[in-house]
């Protein structure tokens, strides 16, 4: 005697059925990008880009190896602390914070923060020209 289950005008087989709830199961155990919720709390402060699996950990899955920063965040009882956001987990020349600010990546060397550009020597030897020459000027009054 094989049993089954009705729903509306559709009836399911006990093998449909099971097959169906695996795939509910499965469908329902697939995570986001997106970093715990329990983690996220801690980079609240920081932009979007490092709120993702990737900051911690290798895969964008957040399964598996932990990157240099996720080591060390995990090294640090999973807390974000001055001494944790002054070291440079990844080796890149770039503290924890000025990365997490930035929105690069902590715990990957080759994403760091664009440095900022300064002006150009002819910008400023122009400005220092403007001035002396100002200078100059009101010094012979």
């Amino acid at each position: 005697m094989s049993q089954k289950l009705c729903i509306g005008d559709a009836t399911l087989n006990g093998k449909t059925f099971s097959i169906l709830i695996f795939f509910i199961i499965i469908l329902g155990s697939i995570s986001t990008t997106d970093a715990r919720p329990a983690y996220i709390k801690n980079l609240a402060e920081f932009p979007d880009e490092v709120k993702l699996c990737t900051t911690c950990h290798i895969q964008s899955s957040g399964s598996g190896p932990l990157n240099p920063f996720g080591r060390d965040f995990a090294k640090n009882g999973r807390v974000i602390t001055p001494e944790l956001m002054n070291k440079d987990s990844d080796g890149d020349s770039f503290s924890n914070l000025e990365e997490l600010k930035a929105g690069s990546n902590p715990g990957d060397a080759k994403k760091t923060p664009e440095k900022k550009k300064s002006p150009s020597p002819g910008i400023s030897l122009i400005i220092s020209s403007v001035v002396i020459a100002f200078i100059l000027r009101w010094v012979k009054r």
